[in-house]
């Protein structure tokens, strides 16, 4: 367990091995950086007269709050080392000497873009060194409209350097940080900054943190009773294409969001189980759909893989493990808390609970859709006993943990190539406490009109990550372009909102 708790043996240099799901993800990445993470923050900056702040103030202004960040919650200027001989990855943070540390740390990590990119898929197509010492997380400023000092804010880099709600946590800590700059209510006297004494702040792994000894968890009992027959239909690449990643930012206004809130509380659910729900069976329609589009062999080896098949499977969905934790839980924590405390398991499900909702005909190559009562009364509890099927309590994760850091030694990326889906739930950011000094229509003349979420896909697989902010429900759907199409994602998209609306009980057009 020692290896992975940070130490010292010079007072300058301090290290930890990474373990489990955080070790996984960046093994991940060296492989085409898939599922490279990058959450952003959108930020309108103007004075108390509503004049947008200076270009050069707010470049000062960053990179002051960039500083105090990186006192503030060290993990953000780790350097990372890849051992290939036993997959291993050690976490490196040094305490800098002066300020031409800094100053190399900034010319690093804080990168600089001088025009706006309008593609969300852009940020998706950069990838960096990350295995022989180099830092991995960038904070990446972009200019969306200058007139109005509007610019989006992103952290960005390998997935297991840091989790979806920890970069709006950073987010929100480097905004306020940077409001504080701008208005000099707390100015940031960098040359007072006692560098060290945040090496407290530098987290043991997850498992560690759980206050279980991790080596003597014992393996659970096996559960699987049945044959494992998923639904996992063959995939057609698409030839033409212009960035890694395709993506859909679907958002869902007020009212609709509202609406599924409180049909969630009639219903006793959680947002969580009824986008899973939703998301479930427009993945497994628009399967259907855009196979039937292809046509030829590609249909029929779908339908058949669909009509053999016994199980819905998601082969990940994610859970902050955090908030359960006896200390470190939070950023505010004495000892800090690690940037990435996601737990990772599979979802399985009865296909036939899905079949029966999507009621698609292979003769017509139609969908005759349940209706919202069904919907509420048989997808909905199939789902919230999908959920509850995985054990999620501390000796559980650890397992998991353990089984994590095994797979980094034999992982290989053809595993990924599945057309399955990926589900995550960010939260809702407001009831986080996030943003809320900053949120639209506050009175504070610094805004975050929105946030976005985004990840390096280069499998079959179609990703959802979800999240509430400002009264709407957002979801970001993420393919490899190399797998997806335009009009393939147009029709997730579609389709993702009919059930959208057909739980809502919303028949609009």
């Amino acid at each position: 367990m020692a290896a992975y708790t940070f130490s010292s043996s010079d007072g300058k240099t301090y290290k930890r091995n990474l373990h489990g799901f955080e070790a996984l993800c960046n093994s991940y990445a060296l492989h085409d950086f898939l599922l490279a993470l990058t959450g952003s923050a959108e930020v309108q900056l103007r004075d108390e007269s509503g004049i947008a702040v200076s270009q050069d103030t707010f470049a000062s202004c960053l990179r002051a709050a960039w500083i105090q960040l990186r006192h503030r919650i060290p993990a953000v200027a780790l350097r990372t080392v890849y051992q290939s001989e036993d997959a291993s990855w050690t976490a490196l943070y040094d305490v800098p000497a002066g300020s031409d540390d800094i100053d190399t740390w900034v010319a690093q990590t804080l990168i600089w873009r001088e025009t706006k990119i309008d593609c969300l898929e852009h940020d998706l197509d950069e990838k960096w060194e990350f295995t022989r010492g180099e830092y991995p997380l960038r904070l990446i400023a972009s200019p969306v409209e200058l007139s109005t000092g509007r610019y989006m804010l992103s952290f960005s880099g390998p997935h297991g350097m840091f989790d979806g709600r920890m970069s709006m946590i950073l987010l929100n800590e480097l905004v306020g940080s940077l409001n504080d700059q701008i208005f000099k209510t707390m100015p940031v006297d960098l040359e007072s900054i006692k560098w060290g004494e945040e090496t407290a702040r530098l987290a043991s792994a997850g498992s560690v943190l759980t206050g279980l000894n991790m080596d003597s968890v014992p393996e659970p009992a096996s559960t699987q009773t049945e044959e494992f027959v998923p639904f996992l239909p063959p995939s057609v690449e698409n030839k033409v294409r212009t960035h890694d990643v395709t993506m859909r930012h679907v958002v869902f206004d007020n009212a609709r969001t509202t609406a599924l809130r409180e049909k969630c509380r009639a219903h006793h659910t959680t947002i969580t189980i009824a986008m899973d729900a939703i998301f479930a069976v427009a993945h497994v329609e628009t399967i259907l759909a855009n196979a039937a589009v292809v046509g030829g062999a590609h249909f029929d080896s779908t339908v058949e893989a669909y009509t053999n098949a016994v199980h819905w499977f998601m082969p990940l969905s994610c859970k902050d493990q955090r908030p359960t934790w006896p200390s470190s839980s939070s950023i505010n924590h004495p000892e800090g808390t690690t940037l990435f405390g996601t737990d990772g398991f599979p979802l399985q499900a009865k296909l036939e609970t899905f079949r029966k909702a999507v009621g698609f005909s292979v003769d017509t190559k139609t969908f005759n859709s349940c209706d919202q009562e069904s919907f509420w009364s048989s997808v909905i509890p199939h789902m919230a006993a999908t959920h509850a099927a995985p054990q999620k309590d501390h000796a559980a994760y650890v397992h998991r943990e353990r089984e994590k850091q095994a797979i980094c030694k034999s992982f290989n990326p053809s595993l990924m190539m599945v057309k399955s889906p990926i589900g995550s739930s960010i939260g809702h950011l407001e009831d986080l406490g996030l943003f809320t000094k900053y949120a639209p229509g506050s009175s504070s003349p610094t805004q975050v009109p929105r946030v976005l979420f985004r990840a390096h896909v280069s499998g079959p697989t179609m990703t959802n990550l979800y999240w509430q902010y400002d009264g709407k429900l957002n979801c970001s759907l993420l393919a490899a372009a190399k797998w997806n199409s335009p009009s393939e994602m147009d029709r997730m998209e579609k389709t993702l909102r009919k059930w959208f609306d057909i739980a809502i009980g919303d028949k609009s057009e």
